[in-house]
This record gives C-alpha cells, structure tokens and sequence, in this order.
C-alpha cells in the first residue's frame, strides 16, 4: 500500500494499433468490414478501446511490491473507457496498489491495483485499468477478501449471442509484440517448469479478444447491433488458453450492455467467467 505510484509514458503509432488489433484476432476473416476498419490500410480508422490495457503498462518485477513474483497469478480484469483513444499519440500512466486482502489460511493475498493512462500533451483521460493479482506465496495483515459471485437467475437463460473466434499458434508470440515479453508465453521449457503442457496466451490477451469481438457484437452495427462503443469490461480469468485453439464468446445482452462468458471450445473449459461490458452512446 506505499508503493510509490509508478510513472511511465509511451509514444505509439498507427502500426501499433494495428498490431495490437491483429493481436487480438481482428483479421482472422479477411471479408469482416468491422475488423479490417482497425487494420487499415494504414493509419486505422479507429482503436480497440481495450488497447488502453497495453499502453505504458509496468511489469510488475519491475515494482518494489515485495511479493514472490512466482507465485503470482492475474486473477482479474477490469477497464473503464473515458475517452477514445487516437490512432497515434502520447499517452502517460499512473499505476498505484488500491487495495491488498488476505485470502486465508494457505490461500495467499490478493492485490488490487489501478492505471489510470492519460495524453501526455492534453491530459486527457484515457482509460482507467483494474487488475486484480492473486499472490499464493505471500500473507497480509490486510481484511479479508471480499467475495464475489453470480445469481442463479443469470445462469438460467441461454445467450443472446454465440461467437465462435479461432486463435493462431503465434497469437502470444504476436501480442508479445505489444510489451509483454514473459517466456511463459513463448518458450515450451519456461511453460512446462510453471506446470504447462505448453506456452499459454497472455491473460490480458484473452481479455483483449473478448473485447474485441464483444464491442463487434454489440457495437457492429446492423439492426442488431446500433453503433456505440464500448464504454467498460471487466471479468475474471478462470483458466489459460493455449494458442490454437477455438474461443467461444456467449453474450447475454442486458440494458447497458451484456454480460459475457468465454470457453476452449475443444475442452470445454471456461477461460474467462463472470464478464460485464458497458455500451456507450449508439441509436
């Protein structure tokens, strides 16, 4: 909780929102209007709202936390849009500790932190980040976790949406290109010693696909879907996905957005569970 809030700041360019998008499997499917608006020709027409979540984005071995980096897991996602971001531009981060629970006996802590990235030059806010890290290794003197959880009623309703969005075997080697260079994510030696049968994909990589095509769904236009943007998502990662594989994207449309579920399809494994996303502006 005194952490000095870190500071950083990131110039990026229209080939990296392009990148960030390829990143999160826009392009898959050459004839999709919606995807290729965030590809180019460059420069794009626009950005994913979630690429805020990789812009002047610190490591945290490079915080002064004092937990065991090794036993940490990104237990949760969140982010807030509070304005569009450009193509290109300059943008600058603040990143502090918000909150740190103690999760019981033998469970470890739980550390909740906030980004806030804003432009450098304008000072025009941005995006705020949430993300929630489970550290197994480490006990706090903190309140005890709070609990979260999902009312039946929700569970009973089939989804309004299904989308099914394959994933390339060099989906985490592409969106290391955004920042995130863990071997975890590359090299099959540093998986199998973290108990991986393989390299899994960046979690903040599963949540930028759900936002993606979440925003598609919602925001893509067509009678179904009437313009807006997305306004927030947030959820929380239930289990790795392995590059290759089939994601399947459920949406319960609620009256300020959906709520959202993502699964392997092959192993029939949730991946990313208890999902909201907010919709902004649209007809």
């Amino acid at each position: 909780m005194n952490m000095t809030p870190v500071v950083m700041e990131q110039s990026y360019t229209a080939r990296d929102s392009c990148l960030y998008a390829l990143s999160v499997g826009c392009g898959i499917d050459l004839a999709d209007d919606w995807a290729r608006q965030h590809l180019g020709p460059l420069p794009p027409a626009r950005t994913l709202p979630a690429m805020a979540t990789v812009l002047a984005a610190p490591r945290l071995h490079a915080m002064d936390l004092g937990i065991t980096l090794s036993g940490v897991l990104h237990g949760r996602q969140g982010m807030i849009a509070h304005a569009v971001l450009p193509v290109e531009g300059q943008v600058t981060s603040v990143t502090r500790v918000d909150s740190v629970f103690d999760r019981g006996e033998g469970r470890g802590c739980e550390i909740n932190m906030i980004r806030d990235i804003h432009d450098t030059r304008s000072k025009l806010a941005y995006a705020s980040v949430f993300m929630t890290f489970i550290c197994r290794s480490d006990r706090v003197a903190g309140a005890p976790a709070l609990a979260r959880s999902v009312t039946a009623a929700e569970d009973d309703r089939p989804p309004d949406h299904v989308v099914q969005i394959p994933t390339s075997t060099q989906s985490a080697q592409l969106f290391a290109l955004t920042g995130d260079q863990n071997p975890l994510h590359m090299v099959p030696s540093v998986a199998a010693k973290a108990g991986f049968p393989s390299p899994i994909l960046h979690g903040v990589a599963t949540y930028g696909l759900c936002a993606a095509f979440a925003e598609k769904v919602l925001c893509g236009g067509g009678d179904a879907a009437p313009g807006g943007r997305l306004g927030a998502i947030s959820g929380k990662f239930n289990a790795p996905v392995f590059p290759g594989e089939t994601i399947e994207l459920a949406l319960w449309r609620e009256p300020t957005g959906a709520r959202i579920e993502a699964r392997a399809v092959a192993r029939q494994k949730i991946v990313f569970a208890d999902g909201r996303v907010a919709i902004e502006g649209g007809r």
